[in-house]
C-alpha cells in the first residue's frame, strides 16, 4: 500500500474511533441523545463511592483484584435513551474493574452487572483498570454480580465472587 492510502485509512480510523466508545455494545440500552459529555471527563471527575470489593490475591486468568462503583453528579442534565425510552438524567455510574495487566484485544472489554451490560470498558494507561460508564441506575443494586468479558460473551465472562454491597447513600 502506498503512503497516501495508509494516511487516508489512519485519518478515517481517528475520526471513527471516538464514536465506537459512545456507541458500542451497550448502545442499545443507553444512548446519549443530548449534547455529549466527553467520556474522558466522566472517567476522571470525582465520584461518590457506592460499592467496592478487593481481593488479597488475584483471581482467575484475568488476575482480577477488585472493583469499584462510583456515582457521578453530571455537570448538567442530559436526555438519554434507556431501554427504548427518553429519560432525563443528572447522574452516571462509573464501574471500574481492577487487576491485570489487561490485554488490549480486538474485541472490547465489556463490564456487566448480573446479565446486563454496563458498557464497553476503557483501559487506563497502565492496563491495571478497565472502566465503563452507565446512566442506568437500575443496574446498581444490592447483591449484583460484577463481571468482565471480551466482546458480548455472556457465557465466557469472568465473575467476581464478591457481590455489590451498597453504601447507605448509594444505589437503589
Amino acid at each position: 500500500m502506498n503512503r497516501s492510502v495508509l494516511n487516508r485509512h489512519l485519518a478515517i480510523m481517528l475520526l471513527v474511533l471516538p464514536f465506537l466508545f459512545v456507541s458500542g455494545p451497550g448502545a442499545f440500552a443507553q444512548r446519549n441523545t443530548d449534547r455529549e459529555v466527553p467520556v474522558r471527563e466522566l472517567l476522571s471527575v470525582p465520584g461518590k463511592l457506592v460499592s467496592e470489593a478487593k481481593s488479597s490475591r488475584p483471581t482467575t486468568e484475568l488476575k482480577l483484584t477488585g472493583y469499584r462503583v462510583e456515582e457521578i453528579k453530571l455537570p448538567r442534565q442530559l436526555n438519554v435513551e434507556l431501554h427504548g425510552q427518553q429519560v432525563a438524567v443528572d447522574k452516571a455510574w462509573r464501574v471500574t474493574v481492577q487487576g491485570g495487566p489487561f490485554a488490549v484485544r480486538a474485541m472490547p472489554a465489556v463490564i456487566w452487572i448480573d446479565d446486563q451490560i454496563v458498557g464497553n470498558g476503557i483501559e487506563n494507561e497502565t492496563l491495571s483498570q478497565i472502566t465503563a460508564i452507565t446512566f442506568d441506575s437500575s443496574l446498581i443494586r444490592e447483591g449484583g454480580v460484577v463481571s468482565l468479558s471480551y466482546g458480548e460473551d455472556k457465557e465466557g465472562r469472568v465473575k467476581f465472587s464478591q457481590r455489590l454491597r451498597l453504601t447507605r447513600e448509594g444505589g437503589n
